[in-house]
């Protein structure tokens, strides 16, 4: 049974409005499906729809990070050469 709603529950939409390489919106992490018919959906509906965002956003910001770890440059270790070539 769904649950009464005291409150209206707003998009997610962020202003951004970009679609990514992904399909989803880089501001609000919807599909194209998800932003066109937010208004037609139930309040059940968009609390479903915007857990997924939230989903989706957390594992962008951890492919990110992955990413960006990827692409440090590992240091070499200073101790390596203390003694040089003995």
């Amino acid at each position: 049974m769904p649950q009464l709603e005291l409150f209206h529950i707003p998009s997610p939409c962020k202003g951004i409005c970009l679609n990514g390489t992904n399909g989803f919106c880089q501001g609000c992490f919807r599909s194209r499906d998800e932003r066109f018919e937010w208004m037609q959906f139930s309040d059940e509906q968009k609390r479903y729809v915007i857990r997924l965002c939230k989903s989706r956003k957390h594992r962008w910001m951890k492919k990110q990070i992955d990413i960006k770890v990827l692409q440090t440059p590992v240091e070499d270790d200073p101790t390596d050469d203390l003694f040089g070539d003995l």
